[in-house]
């Protein structure tokens, strides 16, 4: 992260707004879109704007606009394709989980599933695809995508100003503590699998304790009624 911002912070300000915009457009491409890291690109200009180097406000309008327009190529790109978008040499190569997934979302929801998209990474590409593809007018998705995009923008460069000290810490712990968790989590799971299994018969002595190693503790399970 510290490297990004450096590299960034390098870059005129107009031309750090142009990354922006491009870094949003490119995202809605299919399949290119999944590789784009828009999370972390607008963590980081939100971090850097804690410097002063940028302008958040200008972070957040420029990456709103420019996802707002990225739903609208999207959308009239889907209208034009239409049945022919998702058997296309691209749109195979997306897995089927994730077509039917937004499908799902615009069978359901309508335009509402172009706001909720925008909040789920590949869902939030294809979906105003699958929007224009079905000819849903664009009227009908305008004000979702325009509000999701401002929210967005605002959630992910707001969360990089405001966590700017404390952003690189949280980065370089999240990997141990988790991995932490993971091994508690297999720990205990192992010594529940070992005291619930019943003690071989040959191995028990007549009215002797069945009980194994390390298990006496364990609460008995409490009896039928």
């Amino acid at each position: 992260m510290n490297s990004l911002i450096e590299a960034i912070g390098h870059l005129p300000p107009a031309l750090i707004y142009a990354v922006v915009a491009a870094a949003v457009l490119v995202e809605m491409i299919i399949l290119v879109g999944a590789f784009v890291p828009t999370l972390t690109l607008l963590l980081t200009l939100g971090a850097l704007a804690r410097t002063g180097q940028i302008d958040l406000f200008l972070v957040i309008t420029v990456a709103a606009v420019g996802a707002a327009a990225g739903d609208l190529l999207a959308h009239r790109t889907g209208r034009l394709l239409s049945h022919r978008l998702r058997t296309g040499r691209l749109g195979r190569r997306i897995p089927a989980t994730a077509w039917n997934r937004a499908e799902t979302l615009m069978t359901r929801h309508g335009g509402r599933a172009v706001f909720l998209a925008r909040f789920i990474p590949v869902m939030r590409t294809i979906t105003p695809y699958l929007a224009g593809a079905t000819h849903l007018p664009y009227r009908r998705i305008a004000p979702y995508s325009l509000t999701a995009a401002l929210l967005w923008a605002s959630a992910e460069a707001g969360a990089g100003y405001a966590a700017a000290t404390s952003l690189q810490h949280i980065l370089t712990m999240s990997g141990p503590a988790i991995a932490l968790v993971a091994l508690v989590a297999l720990g205990a799971a192992f010594m529940w699998r070992r005291c619930s299994r019943p003690a071989p018969r040959n191995d028990t002595p007549v009215g002797g304790d069945t009980s194994r190693p390390g298990c006496d503790r364990l609460p008995a399970p409490p009896a039928a009624r």
